[in-house]
């Protein structure tokens, strides 16, 4: 087949797991009220707190706008408390309203925290006051006059119908409410505007420029082909197949699905999708970029065999113009024009001297916090100062008056404590190596040891091992400045006694944390680092990674295929395997050893275990299509079922379930002609799958019989079902 080539992201298979992707763009588009425009606008002054009658200071302010270090007197400049919280609850309403459930404090690998959000509608709010100060500086601020004729204009059209008219009220309370909504965000629009044509003239022309600049990373980005694809062993037989396509004996789709040796796509008769610049062999990229549209062409040969190729629509440019009639066009003309707006910002700000003040107190923390991440001296320096604030001489936290000094002690120490561990390994790698390698080869610098590698013959392999590792050695050597054995188990002796001291103070902060944030993934997670035992935790993580991770996928079909299909663009097959299979055995183990086999978990621990595992297996039974994979995931349904009756007897709709679930299982049998599984009062003499299954649970691994073999292949699919005493485990093979 075209093999697609990998990305080469190393967080990819953490995306893998997150069924939504975040997008920080959606902040902007939303729920920002520019108050102090609209109401400077309006006449009004922000000088009281949003019109209250009662006068209020700059300390008493969110933050506001500085020259020369100095808080602009104009409290226009200034952001109060209603104008900001007012931002942050449209904001967060807008997302919640979307289904983005947000940690309060923790971001996480596709979403940005509640408090993240603050901070940055906090910055956009200072950008705002910075247009608001160059349009009144440089006479462009819109008049009330013009805001006010756009605002009708735009409401009128609203209104004009009496349809919509009526879900505007409905929604609004009114249409004057509608209006002030549609008066702030003509207000936004018409500012901007006016401040990027005054201070950004030729946009146009440099965006045109970039282009033209940027050609071959464009067509990288933005070119696309789809298209389907016949596969074949030798050259002779994608002749005669073309030939029977061309002469209209066999439909390409038909020829794909019969003859085609790339099976993952001969089932839907060669579809390949739409693919990119670099995603595909070059020999089958370029024939496909410069194929036309509709018409077979080849064979091309690649590494895989022979290809037949039909591009069904492709997206290529080689001019401006040709690139402006994309959809890509306006894509990136944004991007562009955010770019370069935010870069004019930065150079305005520092030209005129003009800067910000933060005086909200999470805030502030906030600002260092996210200045430290991405600056590892700043990191240090504030990791200190919070151990010094927040802990006691024998590690213990202080508690303070805000959560936010520990979320973010525990956020930067985990990546040190990650440094410290890998300085370790490094360390302990540089004394084995010192063990084994040489004196002559260690007494070499790293400029010796290179002159001699490229001397050394590749098929001189020990050579040129003993000298990868010497410079490897040298390189540690420096790194940690040390030279001898001594000064190797000095400086581990300190590493270690470091990371002993912060692994003490990282498990305080986040015990801490979980006493009082129980519900935040990112704690919980935290919490099986360094409790992964406690079976409390460990259901805690395996239920919150379920509802983030996999039931999105189980309970909607259209977003289970949806990244069947992408990820099979990498995975093929085992793309399923990595969204769904893999992921539920690691929670059905971990729930099966730590919490309902533990002599230390609560009964009622144990029964949120097998509901949760009764769960998984009920919507994996019902999204399948495939009769054999349904009665597999309705015995381990079952299965867990009657764990739960061994717990709570007395539950008679337990008992239901399970008499619900045998004659499902029935059901299936008989329509696949295999032997029934006996009901509650049938007797056979031959062994049922669930006879096998009731008998051999806790003596080792069980392989189920489907149908009358032992083993049963289902498509390209191996399915071996395993069942042991810690439960029912699905391998794909």
């Amino acid at each position: 087949m075209p093999n697609r080539k990998s990305r080469g992201n190393s967080n990819f298979m953490k995306s893998v797991q997150r069924p939504i992707v975040w997008a920080v763009a959606i902040l902007f588009g939303v729920g920002i009220v520019w108050w102090s425009v609209a109401q400077y606008l309006g006449g009004s002054s922000q000088g009281n707190e949003q019109g209250t009658g009662t006068e209020i200071s700059f300390t008493e302010t969110v933050g506001g706008l500085t020259k020369d270090g100095t808080p602009l007197s104009n409290s226009d400049y200034w952001i109060t408390y209603s104008e900001y919280e007012t931002s942050v609850r449209d904001t967060l309403t807008n997302l919640r309203s979307q289904g983005y459930n947000l940690d309060p404090y923790f971001e996480t690998e596709n979403y940005p925290s509640e408090m993240g959000i603050r901070y940055d509608l906090f910055k956009s709010l200072i950008d705002q006051k910075t247009l608001l100060f160059y349009a009144t500086e440089n006479g462009v601020l819109p008049t009330a006059e013009q805001v006010d004729a756009e605002t009708n204009r735009i409401v009128d059209e609203y209104v004009a119908d009496e349809e919509t008219k009526s879900a505007i009220i409905y929604q609004y309370g009114s249409v004057d409410a509608f209006s002030e909504l549609v008066r702030d965000y003509v207000v936004t629009q018409m500012l901007a505007t006016n401040v990027t044509q005054k201070a950004i003239p030729d946009m146009e022309e440099r965006f045109e420029n970039y282009v033209n600049e940027n050609m071959e990373d464009l067509k990288i980005n933005y070119e696309k082909v789809d298209a389907n694809h016949i596969l074949v062993s030798d050259e002779a037989s994608a002749v005669e197949i073309k030939s029977m396509i061309d002469s209209g004996e066999i439909s390409f789709t038909d020829a794909a699905t019969q003859f085609s040796i790339d099976t993952d796509t001969a089932i839907n008769g060669g579809a390949l999708g739409e693919f990119g610049r670099g995603q595909m062999v070059q020999e089958f990229e370029d024939a496909s970029f410069d194929a036309t549209p509709g018409l077979v062409i080849g064979p091309v040969e690649s590494q895989f065999g022979y290809h037949l190729i039909r591009v069904n629509s492709k997206t290529t440019f080689d001019t401006f113009e040709e690139f402006a009639s994309t959809s890509a066009y306006q894509t990136e003309l944004g991007r562009f024009e955010n770019e370069e707006f935010n870069k004019w910002i930065a150079d305005y700000r520092q030209q005129n001297n003009l800067s910000y003040t933060i005086n909200d107190p999470d805030l502030q923390m906030y600002a260092r916090y996210d200045e430290a991440i991405s600056d590892p001296e700043k990191s240090s320096a504030l990791l200190e100062e919070l151990e010094k604030d927040y802990f006691d001489e024998s590690g213990n936290l202080l508690i303070g008056d805000s959560y936010l000094p520990v979320v973010f002690y525990t956020e930067l120490a985990e990546n040190e404590i990650t440094k410290l561990r890998n300085q370790i390994f490094d360390l302990e790698d540089l004394q084995d190596l010192l063990l084994t390698l040489p004196s002559t080869a260690t007494s070499l610098t790293i400029d010796e040891i290179d002159s001699r590698l490229e001397t050394i013959p590749s098929t001189d392999t020990e050579a040129r091992s003993v000298l990868t590792d010497a410079k490897r050695a040298k390189e540690y050597m420096s790194e940690f400045n040390v030279e001898t054995p001594e000064e190797i188990e000095e400086a581990l002796t300190e590493k270690r006694s470091l990371l002993d001291s912060k692994n003490l103070r990282f498990e305080n902060s986040v015990r801490y944390l979980y006493s009082v944030m129980p519900n935040s993934a990112r704690v919980i997670n935290y919490m099986y680092q360094i409790d992964g035992d406690n079976p409390e935790v460990v259901y805690m993580y395996n239920e919150t990674s379920y509802n983030t991770n996999i039931r999105p996928l189980l309970e909607s079909p259209e977003l289970l295929d949806s990244y069947l299909e992408y990820y099979g663009q990498y995975f093929g097959a085992q793309a399923r395997s990595l969204l769904l299979d893999s992921p539920i055995q690691g929670i059905e183990s971990d729930l099966n050893q730590k919490v309902i086999n533990s002599t230390e978990a609560a009964t009622d621990l144990k029964m949120s275990a097998l509901y949760l595992l009764v769960d998984i297996y009920e919507k994996m039974a019902n999204m399948e299509q495939n009769e054999q994979l349904t009665q597999i995931y309705l015995l381990s349904e079952k299965h867990y079922l009657e764990k739960l009756a061994e717990l709570y007897p007395e539950d008679e709709t337990i008992r239901s379930l399970i008499e619900t679930i045998k004659f499902q299982i029935s059901e299936l049998n008989a329509q696949n002609n295999v032997d029934a599984i006996p009901t509650a009062d049938a007797t056979s003499t031959e062994t049922s799958t669930e006879t096998l299954i009731d008998t051999e649970i806790g003596t080792g691994e069980l392989e189920v019989p489907l149908g009358n073999d032992e083993h049963s292949s289902i498509g390209d699919v191996d399915l071996d079902v395993n069942f042991d005493s810690e439960g029912a485990t699905e391998t794909v093979n």
